[in-house]
């Protein structure tokens, strides 16, 4: 089982994109795998996460260019996960539009929860900090505005685009699930607790989450 979800397969998109289903309406939002050295495969442009099956997933190159023979077009987001592939060591890629999350990234508070952590798994699985990418068309554009936003950046573990939903990336399915689940859960923990008044962990607090060593073996666990 831990090669299966390590290693990108149509049958393994088709159980990340089921487990991400409650984070999408309709056809919204995408999820690829990298089969390859230069190939992944992504969603289907139009194809819903409740619904793919084995033809739901179009080939790429990592320029984001179809390379299959399949009618079907990829995600318009494509370029963007070829980027995220040839400038990160990842397996898979989720991108998504969470309800609460979405609620703070169309507001002035997005800066301010990308900073903030609540409780120690928001630092074990989307780290002690996020990276916000100011909104821009999706495609190209945004691409442009998350090169710029992501060049020199280590290891972005969630990334929330303004006014549009989160990518998450990792080596397995569970990185992608878990990621995008803790971010659901911190926002609306936030949304919560802003009404009750705000009471964040200190950078001290954040600091020995990120050193411990069985954090860091639950964050590595398939």
């Amino acid at each position: 089982m831990q090669d299966e979800v390590r290693k990108p397969t149509v049958s393994s998109l088709i159980s990340m994109s089921e487990k991400l289903s409650p984070y999408v309406v309709g056809a919204e939002g995408n999820v690829s795998g990298r089969v390859s050295h230069d190939e992944f495969l992504i969603k289907a442009s139009g194809e819903c996460f409740s619904g793919v099956d084995d033809n739901s997933f179009v080939a790429c190159d990592l320029s984001g260019k179809k390379i299959c023979s399949d009618a079907k077009i990829p995600s318009i987001e494509a370029p963007i996960h070829a980027w995220l592939y040839d400038n990160f060591d990842v397996n898979f890629i989720a991108h998504t539009h969470p309800v609460n999350t979405l609620k703070i990234l169309c507001s002035d508070e997005i800066d301010k929860f990308s900073k903030t952590r609540l409780f120690p798994d928001q630092v074990v699985f989307n780290g002690s900090t996020s990276y916000v990418v100011e909104y821009d068309t999706p495609g190209v554009e945004l691409l442009e505005k998350m090169k710029s936003s992501l060049g020199d950046v280590d290891f972005p573990r969630l990334i929330l685009l303004q006014n549009h939903g989160i990518f998450v990336m990792g080596r397995t399915i569970r990185d992608c699930v878990v990621g995008t689940q803790i971010c659901e859960k911190s926002a609306e923990i936030y949304l919560g607790a802003k009404l009750l008044g705000l009471r964040a962990l200190s950078d001290e607090n954040i600091s020995q989450i990120e050193n411990n060593k069985i954090e860091n073996y639950r964050r590595n666990l398939a």
